[in-house]
């Protein structure tokens, strides 16, 4: 059987063949054309500038890091900052957020069905995933990625879980793991993985100019690595989200947002200069 992975090596030698895995000057620059489509193919790999990256809750990497919690831990991880200090930055940024819901964190606090559900909860208006899944499954998430970071659960309730998203003993987890990743990488450098298992990025095309923002694997690496001012970040394109198609997106589609409220945040991840998704 003639499995994605093998499809993948397959798409990624041909990309190589034809010199389409590097971006050339002007699409670093975030221009869009339709070669730089072929370039963003879905599942390959590609090297892209962070001058248009955007962390996964919407912040520019190069302009304004520290507006995304996660980009404050790494950044203050990276100026050697006292564990102690980052560690109360990040009970304070949990304090703060556990009050707040999906409209909130959203910056859309007329959204009604936003209103209903946590900050943890929230997704965005390009996802599959809806609002009920999301608050539905993420306990579960929660638990297993966590726990796989030495975070230890009294049980494993799905109450246990949600009270343990905002812990000490969570807000310890983060911090120790932006620290061991830090150490490794000025240490060892960044080690590139070479088959299938990069992090994932998705791309944002608003008429002919691009940008990229991270999916849900590898958001630590890319912090550090901002930190460390590298100029590329090697991915792969989870897929292509086009402003133009906001009515076809599936939380548009299925009402949880107007189109309105979804083209409002494609533009402030565009423009990286909003926060749109909580630290847990």
């Amino acid at each position: 059987m003639f499995s994605i992975k093998k499809l993948i090596i397959v798409i990624d030698f041909f990309k190589k063949y034809l010199s389409l895995c590097n971006l050339n000057e002007r699409e670093s620059q975030g221009y869009f054309s339709s070669l730089t489509k072929l370039r963003f193919m879905p599942y390959t790999r590609i090297l892209v500038p962070f001058s248009m990256g955007r962390t996964i809750r919407g912040t520019s990497f190069k302009k304004n890091l520290m507006q995304d919690p996660y980009g404050k831990l790494a950044i203050e991880t990276f100026k050697g900052v006292d564990n102690k200090i980052i560690y109360k930055n990040i009970l304070k940024e949990f304090k703060r957020e556990r009050e707040l819901n999906a409209a909130d964190i959203a910056h859309l606090m007329e959204n009604t069905k936003l209103n209903k559900y946590p900050a943890w909860a929230v997704v965005m208006p390009w996802e599959k995933l809806n609002i009920e899944k999301k608050f539905e499954t993420y306990p579960e998430c929660f638990y297993k990625n966590r726990s796989s970071k030495g975070l230890s659960f009294e049980n494993r309730s799905r109450l246990s879980i949600i009270e343990n998203m905002y812990s000490a003993k969570s807000a310890d987890s983060k911090v120790n793991q932006m620290l061991k990743l830090y150490k490794s990488i000025k240490l060892n450098g960044l080690r590139v993985d070479k088959d299938h298992n990069l992090p994932k990025i998705n791309i944002l095309v608003k008429e002919s100019e691009w940008r990229w923002f991270m999916d849900d694997a590898g958001n630590h690496r890319s912090y550090i690595c901002a930190c460390f001012d590298f100029e590329f970040f090697d991915a792969r394109v989870s897929s292509i989200i086009k402003r133009h198609e906001v009515n076809s997106w599936p939380n548009v589609i299925n009402g949880t947002y107007s189109a309105k409220e979804a083209v409002y945040i494609f533009d402030s991840y565009f423009d990286g200069s909003d926060v749109f998704r909580g630290i847990v």
